[in-house]
């Protein structure tokens, strides 16, 4: 004890200092390691980052679709520039089937076909484009959406190749071999939908 000196009441009892800290005295301990230091442990989200890009299998499902809407738009532009020659090439061929049926006939019934293959087609493209976005918009209605195109698409390319069966020219048979590419491509397209990098990356985000 001491006194301040002021007004003669003694202080209280000098500071006791601190000792070492548990850690100090465990690393300064003999036979002690001190301990090791931690490591750098993150944990890793369960799901994609928002904004993150879509995976590869979904890239590559966007490519295979954009490719068969390149080879549909191919086909459409052969038969277009060729509808002279593919008509009188149909037209000859259903008369032959049908011989008591009227030209006239003949010709309505091709004219219906064709104008209902395009519009098909149109359908189809404008179904793949409203798919194509909602997919790079993480949507899941867009797989459902390609999903359902896919089927359609593959259907309704057997169609048009027994359609182009009938138009025997040189555009006409290579816009029938065409399609073998576009169903390729559709079929891939629909297949990468169902990795589940892909399910997972399309699911609704919080």
């Amino acid at each position: 004890m001491h006194s301040d000196g002021s007004d003669g009441v003694p202080a209280g009892p000098d500071p006791i200092p601190d000792g070492p800290s548990p850690a100090a005295r465990a690393a300064a301990a003999p036979g002690r390691r001190p301990p090791p230091p931690r490591p750098d442990f993150r944990m890793r989200p369960r799901r994609p980052d928002a904004d993150a890009g879509p995976p590869r299998p979904a890239t590559a499902a966007l490519l295979a679709w954009g490719s068969s809407l390149a080879l549909l738009a191919g086909i459409a532009a052969a038969t277009v520039l060729d509808a002279t020659a593919v008509r009188d090439a149909m037209e000859s061929a259903l008369a032959a089937q049908n011989p008591g049926t009227s030209r006239r006939d003949v010709a309505d019934v091709v004219s219906l076909t064709l104008l209902g293959a395009a519009g098909i087609a149109a359908l189809l493209a404008v179904a793949t484009l409203i798919g194509m976005q909602l997919l790079r918009a993480r949507r899941p209605t867009g797989r459902i959406v390609l999903i359902a195109v896919g089927t359609l698409s593959i259907a309704a390319a057997f169609g048009f190749w027994s359609l182009l069966a009938a138009a025997a020219t040189s555009v006409g048979a290579a816009a029938r071999w065409a399609l073998a590419p576009y169903a390729v491509c559709v079929f891939a397209g629909v297949t990468l939908l169902f990795v589940p990098a892909v399910r997972t990356w399309m699911q609704p985000r919080r």
